[in-house]
């Protein structure tokens, strides 16, 4: 605490009568008043090049392409994987569908059709229950990824070997 005290000590006494005060610059009325004219003169703008707007448009195509090709690169991978993930699903949808019994279910509306109007309410139950519904939510979950994959597939090939327009 001490140390502290002299250090203010110091430096308060060569702060303390100074009034006067100084002005950070200094205004020179002679110099400003001959170069006030340049101050208010706008030089010409540059005059761009006359390609410019073919080079701009150009590029602005070459970056579409490139945007395009990245996309068509991704969408074809998620097509053939939609692609592959379709065939296990249609087979899960198969078995599950052989295993619950609702083929001999719904086989009934054809040969026993007066059965079914009969019982019509117990009959709606019984192929509800026997419905496999995990598998026709991956089989319709995989058809749903394959046709949004080909949608978005197509249309980036389509832009992509689209001629260019000069």
């Amino acid at each position: 605490m001490g140390v502290l005290l002299k250090i203010h000590a110091k430096i308060a006494p060569l702060s303390k009568g100074c009034t006067k005060t100084h002005p950070l610059f200094v205004l020179d009325n002679d110099n400003m008043n001959k170069d006030c004219g340049k101050f208010f003169t706008h030089p010409a703008p540059p005059e761009p090049p006359d390609d410019l707007f073919d080079k701009i448009a150009r590029r602005i195509r070459e970056e579409e392409r490139l945007t395009f090709k990245r996309r068509l690169t991704i969408f074809s991978i998620a097509l053939a994987l939609s692609a592959a993930a379709f065939i296990p699903a249609f087979r899960a949808v198969e078995t599950e569908l052989a295993e619950s019994g609702f083929v001999e279910f719904s086989s009934l509306l054809f040969s026993d059709s007066g059965a079914v109007l009969a019982y019509w309410q117990s009959f709606v139950f019984a192929l509800l229950e026997s419905l496999p519904t995990t598998g026709l939510i991956a089989l319709l979950a995989a058809v749903f990824a394959l046709l949004q994959s080909l949608k978005f597939f197509s249309r980036d090939v389509k832009f992509i070997f689209k001629p260019a327009a000069n």
